[in-house]
């Protein structure tokens, strides 16, 4: 048995995560957090918001000072660093299958002396360990996975006794579906996530899964949280545009491929910003929950 059935990580891998970090830079807020964050209200800025999220992680994951916690698709290591820094005695395991973002987290962390993180490059459908953590985190990535069974088995398997796994993943309210494209000239499925590699969960759909784990408490974030996220992105490639592009040329090569993912990342993100903010955010919506060792 497979975590992963049809997931293309190769090229999932190339057209999403290796991206150059100085993209990321003028996409992101200053934590450069990748995944949805946690407004107030309408006034906070991208900067506090992903503050804002990573904090509701810790406090939903009840992270203690000197736990171990393993931070599973870690990107360029907001949640990481973020723990390593306001726990000083915790040690923080990313696992993460970029090279790019494993050596810029290493970097980060001499620049700020933060000793207590290591960064490993795994594959989690097929990365096995010895280690055990207190806490487990897993944010949005469950979507490009399949076997739910498994994932939570092996999971489980990483956990101390009294150890809680905390994940976070884009959900509907009510159905779960597997993105396939329209046609052969589908340019979502081209430059962002492969056919077989992207799906909806509902909301409630890993509550049927507590074979190895068993829930404590699940929270749903409004989808207008995701939405404004990823206004917010929109608004940073906008108003870098030029920069954006010339950094789009250097990775790419070419102008015209420079173009494409221009206009794609801006497409990405106008979805997104629509989807999660339809029906005032509650059709489309971001789950967190807690689950224990059984």
């Amino acid at each position: 048995m497979r975590i992963s059935t049809e997931m293309a990580t190769n090229t999932l891998d190339a057209q999403m995560y290796e991206v150059p970090i100085s993209f990321l830079k003028l996409l992101f807020g200053s934590t450069l957090k990748e995944s949805c964050c946690y407004f107030k209200d309408d006034s906070v800025t991208l900067d506090k918001a992903e503050i804002a999220m990573l904090d509701l992680y810790c406090e939903r994951s009840q992270i203690k000072d000197g736990h171990r916690v393993l931070d599973i698709a870690c990107g360029p290591g907001a949640l990481t660093m973020h723990i390593a820094r306001k726990y000083k005695n915790c040690h923080v395991t990313g696992i993460t299958m970029s090279p790019t973002q494993k050596e810029f987290i290493e970097q980060q962390c001499k620049i700020h002396n933060l000793t207590n993180v290591e960064i490993k490059i795994a594959d989690i459908t097929t990365h096995e360990m010895e280690d055990k953590y207190d806490r487990v985190i897993v944010v949005e990535l469950i979507e490009h996975l399949k076997n739910y069974e498994l994932l939570l088995r092996k999971i489980s398997n990483w956990m101390t006794p009294d150890g809680l796994f905390f994940i976070e993943h884009h959900c509907h309210k009510t159905f779960a579906y597997s993105y396939e494209p329209l046609d052969e000239d589908d340019s979502f499925t081209e430059f962002f996530f492969p056919a077989g590699t992207f799906t909806i969960l509902s909301a409630n759909l890993l509550l049927y899964f507590q074979d190895d784990v068993a829930v404590v408490n699940q929270w749903i974030v409004g989808g207008k949280h995701n939405s404004r996220t990823q206004e917010l992105w929109l608004k940073n490639i906008d108003d870098n545009a030029e920069a954006v592009k010339k950094i789009m040329v250097s990775h790419t090569g070419s102008e015209e491929a420079a173009a494409k993912q221009f206009n794609y990342w801006r497409g990405l993100n106008i979805l997104g910003t629509e989807l999660f903010g339809y029906a005032n955010g509650e059709e489309w919506m971001t789950t967190h929950l807690l689950f224990k060792k059984k």
